[in-house]
């Protein structure tokens, strides 16, 4: 789209000085180039013939960025260290919360195995077109299916909602899952946040007595159709904490959390801003 900003990015490997070049070729409407590469090609190796193989690519990273930047197309260099999906996912929330409304181009030719898994398995959260050789020689385009759930937090109260999942659901003991929040508990601190959207499939609003304004009030039934939105769309899931059957209390999903990192907006509020800033 003319006037957009194109985020192209690749794999560095053995192949990257082709890639590169291919992807200029291919894309005449990139604006900035990100190149994410492994760790381990800045290590050094016993064995001569690897250690070859990762100068060179370290070279035509290097002859890459100055060919970029002799063109005007800014270019970084994101290393990869393990677990990479974590790696990658941060560089790639950082990335697109720098550069918001970017669209995203992805040549995932070289680079190890995991390395390229995370960048396929992040793309669809950018809305990315994928392209691979895989076993072959020439890239072929990697249909990806679905667009992902961020579109549903262009209404903030969803994004502040899972900020609340977020800073309140820190496990302090390091273990698997988030610790579960309480209805109430997200009830009360969505209140003051609450804002009124209004849209076709929204619930009826309702009506107050004693001269307070239904717009301006999150109702009970309001909050129940947001947590049943989140359910529905796998972001947030309900739990029973032992020796609790009245109370009802939810967690965040890591595909909430996902959706957090790419569809929030740091200017919903000091909450959403605060919680973007520490994951």
């Amino acid at each position: 789209m003319a006037g957009q900003e194109h985020i192209h990015i690749i794999s560095a490997g053995d192949d990257f000085p082709s890639t590169y070049a291919a992807s200029l070729r291919d894309y005449p409407g990139i604006t900035r180039t990100c190149v994410f590469s492994d760790s381990t090609l800045y290590l050094k190796h016993a064995d001569p013939g690897i250690e070859n193989a990762r100068f060179a690519v370290r070279n035509a990273i290097s002859a890459a960025k100055t060919t970029s930047t002799s063109v005007g197309i800014p270019f970084s260099n994101e290393v990869v260290s393990a677990p990479a999906y974590v790696s990658v996912r941060d560089a790639l929330t950082r990335i697109h919360r720098e550069h918001p409304g970017a669209c995203y181009t992805f040549d995932l030719t070289g680079g190890s195995k995991a390395l390229c898994m995370a960048l396929l398995a992040l793309a669809p959260w950018v809305n990315g077109r994928v392209r691979a050789a895989f076993d072959g020689k020439i890239p072929q385009a990697v249909p990806l299916p679905g667009q992902s759930p961020v579109g549903m937090l262009i209404n903030p109260n969803y994004q502040t909602i899972l900020a609340l999942l977020i800073r309140h659901g820190r496990n302090e003991k390091k273990t698997t899952a988030p610790v579960p929040v309480s209805r109430q508990y997200l009830y009360d601190q969505l209140w003051p946040l609450y804002v009124m959207v209004r849209a076709k499939k929204d619930p009826p609003v309702a009506t107050y007595k004693k001269g307070r304004k239904a717009a301006d009030e999150l109702t009970q039934s309001t909050f129940s159709w947001f947590m049943t939105a989140l359910e529905d769309a796998g972001l947030a899931e309900a739990v029973g904490p032992d020796g609790n059957r009245k109370e009802k209390f939810y967690r965040i999903t890591e595909k909430g959390e996902m959706a957090f990192r790419f569809g929030s907006d740091p200017a919903t509020g000091t909450l959403v801003k605060t919680v973007l800033e520490t994951i």
